[in-house]
């Protein structure tokens, strides 16, 4: 018996459980895998942490939220998954809609990216051709060790007494008087919890399949290439980038030696089961392309390791953090939609106290199950 059974370990199952046991709570975090597999979207060598959200201030403050706790983490456990490089937002064509807004909502909240034209682009950033202006945030926001970040924050849980048990895959929720009373895993074991929390990215509709506001795996192609030249790549020559109106965007040189360079865009629906490591030509022309026609040193680079990442749409692109409908003890975090790692060590501070007090101090309004959802074609 446990206060609180935790679904899913991934970054925000794990952070999750990282709360609770700081909390001194008894806590059971369930994982089919293990913490950051190559089938989570949690796993691979990193994630950017940008500020800028087209202006959406709600997601810009929790941002910065999180950022305090990864800084906080990292001082607790004497490591460096959080780097500060800042970031440079790029694009192709002048007056890209959503790059203006978010430059323009970053200033309406204090902050001062500093704008570059074309020639700034071109004299600071040489790695560049045929793009038309931007903006750098120098100082803020950078990158984080996506992979051993969230295993990191499980083995912490651990530290703290939580019950980590991997290759357990959970199947059945048994439920009794509007509560789940039984959480089951695939070889018959049965985990109570006064509270579970649900956490289980793209498997997420698998186990709520009649959650009002629809959780969709998309799949989104990253790659790692060699660049002939790995220092012209390095921070700081090169921050954490994107050419917004390409949906295109990368990181400097930071895993053997390679820059990753990722497409952004909503993808097909994704069947999360399937292997993410297979070839995809498709996606390799596209990368070419993008390469051939912005970054050309880099267009004919080896590519060291290609995957492909899983997103879990919702039809906004908004969270869904909120308790499951005619489940009075169970709540789910779902739906991050290709955009929410950062947030995920504040995710789980604030389904811990979900989880212990039934309420937070952050607004969850846009993220409640009850809301009107209409489709994006991009996500934040």
């Amino acid at each position: 018996m446990y206060d609180v059974v935790v679904v899913g370990a991934g970054v925000m199952g794990s952070a999750t459980a990282y709360w609770l046991s700081r909390a001194g709570r008894r806590v059971a975090l369930l994982e089919q895998f293990s913490p950051a597999h190559v089938r989570a979207s949690s796993a691979d060598e990193s994630r950017t942490i940008r500020y800028q959200y087209r202006g959406q201030a709600a997601y810009t403050r929790m941002v910065a939220g999180a950022v305090e706790l990864w800084k906080e983490f990292d001082r607790q456990s004497g490591t460096d998954f959080y780097r500060e490089t800042g970031t440079l937002t790029l694009q192709s064509q002048p007056d890209f809609e959503p790059l203006l807004d978010g430059f323009q909502g970053l200033c309406d909240l204090g902050y001062t990216p500093r704008w570059l034209d074309a020639d700034d682009v071109r004299q600071q950033f040489p790695q560049f051709t045929n793009v038309d202006s931007g903006y750098i945030m120098e100082g803020v926001g950078g990158y984080i060790a996506a992979g051993p970040a969230t295993r990191a924050l499980a083995e912490a849980a651990a530290e703290r007494g939580a019950d980590v048990h991997t290759g357990a895959e959970v199947v059945e929720f048994r439920e009794s008087g509007g509560r789940v009373t039984s959480v089951v895993t695939r070889d018959g074991r049965a985990f109570d919890g006064d509270v579970i929390v649900i956490t289980a990215g793209p498997w997420t509709a698998r186990l709520l399949p009649n959650l009002p506001v629809r959780v969709q795996p998309t799949a989104a192609r990253l790659h790692y290439l060699k660049p002939e030249d790995p220092a012209a790549y390095e921070y700081p020559r090169l921050t954490p980038f994107s050419v917004m109106d390409t949906q295109f965007y990368g990181f400097p040189v930071h895993w053997r030696g390679c820059v990753k360079v990722a497409d952004d865009m909503i993808g097909e629906p994704f069947d999360p089961d399937r292997d993410r490591e297979h070839e995809d030509p498709v996606a390799l022309a596209k990368l070419r392309d993008f390469l051939g026609r912005h970054m050309p040193d880099l267009r004919d680079a080896d590519v060291v390791y290609s995957k492909t990442c899983t997103y879990s749409m919702t039809p906004d692109s908004d969270f869904i953090i909120d308790s499951v409908p005619n489940l009075d003890n169970a709540l789910v975090a779902a739906g991050f939609s290709g955009h929410g790692f950062k947030f995920g060590i504040l995710i789980g501070q604030i389904m811990a106290d979900l989880a212990t007090r039934g309420a937070t101090s952050w607004n969850l309004g846009r993220f409640r199950l009850s809301r009107e959802t209409s489709a994006v074609s991009q996500h934040w």
